[in-house]
């Protein structure tokens, strides 16, 4: 994990427009200058060319990250509003956590099980960093710091979760979520993270 020479090309090329317009200016920047001091706007054309065509390509292209980030923040505004409404509609048909063994219908019960004594007063994703990718799944591993309000505990909580997603026929899903850090504290799923 780390911001690799990959990961920051990805994210200068198609996930971040205000980083590619700001390299884009710089280079068109030049490129004017070069224009005005040689008085040939062919290197200017090919430059104002290829700032519209990686603009298109960015805009047309959504990353995994992309993908993951906008599921989440569904998610991230429900669990705030005390619903589950976005979780239950992101979990694909396949759904699956080994620690309990759960489904989908079960694991929602889990959720609103702790949301009936845990009232969620804000949230904040500090991360979302993808692991692994294959054809149709990827690996999130997703960092939050938040408020809550629970039984005998009021005041922040940090947690750190790995999500895994598939490709499903009406696209990206939530194959399984498991919980691996709380308060600085490693977490070895549901059923130690329930012990807490």
């Amino acid at each position: 994990m780390g911001c690799e020479p990959v990961d920051f090309l990805v994210r200068l090329l198609f996930e971040s427009t205000l980083m590619l317009g700001g390299c884009l200016a710089v280079m068109l920047f030049v490129l004017l200058v070069h224009w005005r001091r040689s008085s040939k706007p062919r290197l200017l054309l090919i430059g104002l060319a290829l700032s519209v065509v990686l603009l298109l390509v960015q805009a047309l292209v959504v990353t995994r990250r992309e993908h993951a980030d906008r599921i989440m923040k569904w998610i991230e505004t429900d669990m705030v509003a005390s619903r589950t409404d976005a979780i239950a509609a992101a979990l694909s048909d396949r759904f699956r956590i080994a620690d309990p063994e759960m489904d989908g219908d079960r694991f929602l019960e889990l959720v609103r099980g702790y949301m009936a004594w845990v009232d969620v007063r804000s949230l904040t994703r500090r991360k979302l960093e993808i692991e692994t990718s294959e054809a149709d799944t990827f690996q999130a591993h997703l960092s939050y710091w938040g408020e809550i309000s629970a039984r005998n505990y009021v005041g922040p909580v940090q947690s750190r979760w790995r999500i895994v997603f598939v490709r499903d026929t009406d696209g990206w899903r939530i194959l399984s979520i498991e919980p691996t850090m709380l308060q600085r504290m490693p977490v070895s799923g549901w059923s130690d993270l329930s012990r807490r």
